[in-house]
């Protein structure tokens, strides 16, 4: 596995994945922890933050041409009351990549924060972004089952 130092911090690999969940051709979104139907997943990493003070948050996403990408981000505090979100911490991260044989691992900074609401502010963007990716996804599969229905009935019309 070729490992990458990318030069960047991990609020900056937020902001790529923020963009691969944008991306056309994403087919599937994984994410730990799992969170239960009735639950939203941004409620369960803050509730894991405040308990422990320490978080680590997995996504895969996978694309049309079964190229995966894993990111992989903890979120530690310093201070802070427990219970409460870190008044300040530090986020660490990287993301792994496969395309075919292809593995690489792209290092990125550790990321200081001050302010919980930094932090809250960027889960719930995550989250967001997910979900709309989740939706995206849906709505792209009902259309090529459309699609396929489609192609089916016109060949069993032509027979």
């Amino acid at each position: 596995m070729e490992i990458v130092n990318t030069g960047k911090n991990a609020m900056d690999m937020l902001n790529d994945l923020l963009n691969d969940l944008n991306r056309d051709d994403i087919t599937l979104v994984e994410r730990l922890p799992y969170v239960r139907e009735y639950e939203r997943y941004r409620d369960v990493v803050t509730s894991i933050l405040k308990e422990f003070h320490i978080a680590l948050v997995l996504v895969r996403l996978t694309f049309n041409d079964n190229s995966r990408k894993g990111y992989v981000f903890l979120i530690r505090g310093e201070s802070g009351e427990l219970g409460k979100i870190p008044t300040s911490g530090v986020v660490e991260g990287y993301v792994v990549s496969i395309k075919g044989t292809d593995r690489k691992k792209f290092l990125y900074k550790p990321a200081a924060f001050n302010r919980p609401e930094d932090v809250a502010a960027r889960i719930m963007e995550f989250a967001n972004m997910y979900r709309k990716a989740e939706e995206r996804i849906s709505q792209l599969q009902l259309l090529r089952e459309a699609e396929r229905s489609d192609a089916f009935f016109y060949e069993e019309a032509g027979d």
